[in-house]
């Protein structure tokens, strides 16, 4: 998985063009898309789920925002993006990069239940996001971001959401 991850920040640093207005600087993509692949790989280890799809879908779920800058339907529009990006630089099957380009369309729909991959980046994003003090007022959030946290069996006196 190090040259996927490799061939992902090369790809976010070429994105870092003067004159696109971003919500997320590119370090800050960087970082979030990076400690969520580890995330995924830890979380998928415990749930008994294939952990180079998990580090996959972690490493491309933002990867419409990360080109255009627009976080606005990202997870959707992303999808054709990831699809390209993995077919060009991973020895995925077809059949192993639909199950990621799917997570990567429905990471956001954070209220809704799709597949173990969906629901591992759905809320490995949560948990991340959380530490770069990145919190929603939801109860969707706020639940996966207690599940996660009870998986890794964190001190429940740490943290609030």
């Amino acid at each position: 998985m190090n040259r996927l991850t490799e061939q992902m920040v090369k790809f976010a640093f070429e994105m870092d063009k003067g004159g696109i207005k971003r919500q997320f600087s590119i370090p800050q993509e960087i970082a979030h898309f990076t400690s969520t692949a580890q995330i995924a790989k830890i979380i998928a280890m415990k749930r008994g789920i294939d952990t180079r799809l998990a580090t996959a879908t972690a490493l491309v779920h933002d990867i419409y925002r990360i080109k255009t800058g627009i976080n606005e339907n990202h997870a959707e529009l992303g999808a054709p993006i990831a699809r390209e990006f993995l077919k060009k630089h991973s020895d995925f099957s077809d059949k192993e990069i639909e199950e990621i380009v799917l997570a990567v369309k429905n990471h956001s729909k954070k209220d809704e239940i799709g597949s173990q991959l969906e629901e591992l980046i759905k809320d490995v994003d949560v948990f991340d996001s959380y530490f770069y003090n990145l919190k929603k007022d939801s109860d969707h959030y706020r639940r996966r971001f207690y599940k996660v946290a009870e998986e890794l069996n964190l001190n429940k006196g740490d943290y609030e959401y």
